[in-house]
């Protein structure tokens, strides 16, 4: 039996099955099971964006403290994501899944309650954004474990799942805020979130991870190590800190262009509320489709003749979009700024498809979670500035110079990492990243 079939239940490991115990998880249904969770995770990121002006109006607060709890959100994810990483690696991944989900959706749930700043800053910013933090590196790493010679598709497959949750969940959102009120869009995904983590805790009792949860580091020594050898790895390869900066420089322009583009919408072309959120995002995200599909099935095929090209083309993808982000910031038409948001989400697809790919390549499975987990967190403490810093600069130079602060950091980003890559010795390149 090959590892990749291996992952429903070894022969002799097989999960209980009958009354009260689901039947096996295939490697493709965890992928299946692990979509929808993401689906909602990323809806539910989304909704703050799209009900943000109402949010402005009913609770009388400033586009810079709006800005501060977007920022706040990206903080806490970036601060906690490596413990997330860390208990990825030392307790069953599939617990940490769960615990994600009905965390952030409780946090959603009680921002649908809020009456004030402070509020929505516990319940949005720290509540939601620690409960997300916990979901991608123990969801990835459980992907990756199932996945050898199909990981770079499973991954993407799974990724398909950040642009559908965004696109949905803001036409989703914009409709239910304008019929019902914004605390009606956050009281669907917090109650939908619940319902499927007690599912999810059901159906995943019958998924056998191979990196048993029985074998998973119990002493502090143990812990120690599997931190001290994530660390090592890191600062042993340049490609991983090129790609970390990297990744701080998509989620910077990422967590700007999500948070305000409804808003830009909404207050220069006059898109209606209950669109700005869908149409800031659909067009971008059909575009990231197309990036991501096209990368994945070639990457997968190039990686035994050209080892380097999951991060060059990770490089491609952040250059490539900054012309477009640049477009879409000066755009005198709304179907202007439509085509030059698609074209972005292209090249970010491009960029997408070696996100967790690239880490998995090169890093043995007991540390993946863990370094995943570092990897993340770089980049959202690097990206969280962003929505603070166009909130604040929207008075003097409004939404287009916010967004040109979003373009140059995708260049910057992209040539650290292209450049990066190139220079590094091929006997580092060969299987890395």
């Amino acid at each position: 039996m090959d590892r990749e079939s291996a992952v429903a239940g070894r022969p002799d490991r097989t999960p209980l099955t009958g009354r009260g115990h689901p039947s096996p998880v295939g490697r493709w249904e965890i992928v299946a099971l692990l979509w929808v969770a993401f689906f909602l995770n990323q809806a539910d990121r989304q909704v703050f964006n799209v009900v943000l002006p109402l949010i402005r109006t009913d609770l009388q607060i400033r586009d810079a403290a709006l800005g501060a709890i977007a920022t706040t959100f990206t903080i806490v994810y970036g601060l906690l994501v490596p413990l997330s990483g860390w208990l990825g690696d030392v307790i069953d991944r599939r617990k940490v899944v769960v615990i994600s989900l009905l965390t952030f959706s409780t946090g959603t749930l009680l921002t649908g309650f809020a009456s004030s700043f402070l509020l929505l800053l516990m319940y949005r910013g720290i509540a939601t954004g620690a409960g997300e933090a916990l979901y991608a590196p123990a969801a990835a790493s459980l992907i990756g474990e199932a996945h050898v010679k199909t990981r770079a598709r499973a991954l993407s497959l799974h990724q398909t799942a950040n642009y559908t949750g965004i696109v949905l969940g803001s036409l989703i959102s914009g409709l239910t805020a304008q019929a019902l009120g914004w605390r009606a869009a956050f009281l669907i995904y917090g109650i939908a979130g619940l319902a499927w983590g007690i599912f999810l805790m059901w159906r995943l009792r019958g998924h056998q991870p191979l990196r048993d949860a029985a074998a998973a580091p119990k002493d502090w020594a143990t812990t120690r190590a599997t931190v001290r050898d994530s660390l090592a790895v890191i600062a042993g390869t340049p490609t991983i800190i090129a790609h970390m900066i990297g990744f701080g420089g998509l989620i910077f322009v990422l967590v700007g262009f999500l948070t305000w583009t409804p808003t830009l919408l909404f207050e220069r072309f006059g898109v209606p509320i209950a669109y700005a959120g869908f149409e800031a995002v659909v067009y971008h995200h059909i575009g990231a489709y197309a990036g991501l599909a096209l990368t994945s099935w070639a990457t997968d095929r190039l990686m035994g003749r050209w080892p380097r090209v999951r991060l060059l083309s990770m490089a491609f993808g952040l250059i490539g979009m900054v012309p477009f982000i640049w477009w879409a910031a000066s755009a005198s038409t709304a179907w202007q700024a439509y085509v030059a948001l698609g074209l972005f989400g292209f090249f970010r697809g491009i960029y997408d498809a070696g996100i967790f790919a690239a880490i998995f390549d090169v890093v043995e499975d007991r540390l993946r979670s863990t370094v995943t987990g570092i990897l993340l967190a770089s980049g959202f403490l690097i990206g969280a500035a962003s929505p603070s810093i166009m909130g604040a600069m929207k008075a003097s130079y409004g939404l287009e110079g916010g967004m040109q602060v979003l373009a140059i950091a995708a260049l910057i980003a992209g040539m650290v990492l292209g450049i990066t890559t190139l220079l590094d010795r091929p006997n580092r390149a060969v299987g890395a990243l």
